[in-house]
């Protein structure tokens, strides 16, 4: 798509969210949101349709792992471990290696391949408490808002989720986009839906 048509594409999107925002009902005596705000929670939208998508979802687990867009049991069945990394034999390092995917075993890898802290996870959660939760430095690895958006800029293990290989289908938006929806939520003001 080319360039224009991405920002118009965007600023439809920006339009429509401005009106739907704009027709909700306020609680008496607060002030309706600003243009930033509304472009902020426009951006959450697009931000948490990537969140909740299997690359993201299948190792931001309370408990196991899962694999695949269906979100399977991990095969072979592992556990996290007391450092989110597996036990025993069957390590997350032993089949997911740091230089990338394995087009022999079809092994996904990134460096420092691991679930994500039981404070990162983010199963069953709705679109307003999982980014109550991403903006909560108590429960996203002590970040920053722009911490985070850089985690999601440079971090190998979220890129990888655009460059899954095999079969699995990445992320379903541009990780450019994507980054820079990020920056629009934290700039103005990480906005959460109620």
């Amino acid at each position: 798509m080319p360039p224009t048509a991405s920002r118009l594409r965007r600023a439809g999107l920006a339009a429509v969210a401005l009106c739907l925002v704009s027709a909700l009902p306020w609680a008496s005596g607060a002030a309706p949101p600003t243009p930033s705000q509304t472009l902020s929670l426009t951006a959450w939208q697009q931000i948490v349709a990537v969140l909740q998508h299997p690359r993201c979802l299948n190792c931001h687990q309370a408990a196991n792992p899962l694999q695949g867009d269906a979100r399977r049991p991990h095969v072979p069945p592992v556990v996290r471990g007391s450092d989110d990394l597996g036990v025993g034999t069957l390590r997350c390092g032993t089949c997911h290696n740091d230089t990338g995917n394995d087009a022999t075993s079809g092994a996904p890898g990134a460096p420092r391949w691991r679930l994500a802290p039981v404070s990162m996870a983010w199963q069953d959660r709705s679109s307003g408490d999982l980014c109550r939760q991403l903006k909560d430095p108590k429960r996203n690895g002590g970040r920053s808002l722009g911490a985070l958006v850089e985690h999601m800029d440079s971090e190998p293990l979220v890129l990888w989720g655009w460059n899954p290989g095999a079969d699995r289908a990445p992320v379903p938006m541009p990780h450019q986009d994507f980054v820079a929806q990020m920056k629009v939520w934290a700039v103005g003001g990480a906005v959460c839906p109620r």
